[in-house]
């Protein structure tokens, strides 16, 4: 069971942020793909949303959802490389069917590039 869970590892600190150079892999009407190389033997993943959405509680349910997608789907990921997923836009309606339509879309694109 512990295969699904998105352990602290995985997920991108701000300085992986900044020090990763970051190659955009695709882009849907919500979202943004980035991804860089890492020297670690995992995938890890990170979520940015702008200010600029308005609404906390808006831009931290995307956030959980994202990251719920990931260690849902890792398998959609290439290993040994870092994923940033940006917000560019609000989708309408903020549900998982939305979410993770665009998301597998994303995935797909960046794995077959």
């Amino acid at each position: 069971m512990m295969e699904h869970a998105l352990g602290k590892a995985e997920r991108l600190k701000k300085r992986d942020f900044r020090s990763a150079k970051w190659v955009k892999s695709g882009k849907t009407s919500h979202f943004l793909l980035f991804t860089s190389t890492n020297e670690y033997s995992m995938r890890r993943f990170g979520v940015v949303v702008s200010r600029r959405i308005k609404g906390a509680v808006r831009r931290n349910r995307i956030k959980r959802l994202l990251r719920e997608f990931f260690r849902l789907n890792k398998g959609l990921f290439l290993g040994r490389a870092n994923y940033s997923v940006r917000v560019t836009k609000m989708p309408s309606s903020v549900t998982w069917d939305v979410i993770s339509g665009e998301l597998r879309l994303l995935a797909t694109r960046a794995v077959n590039e």
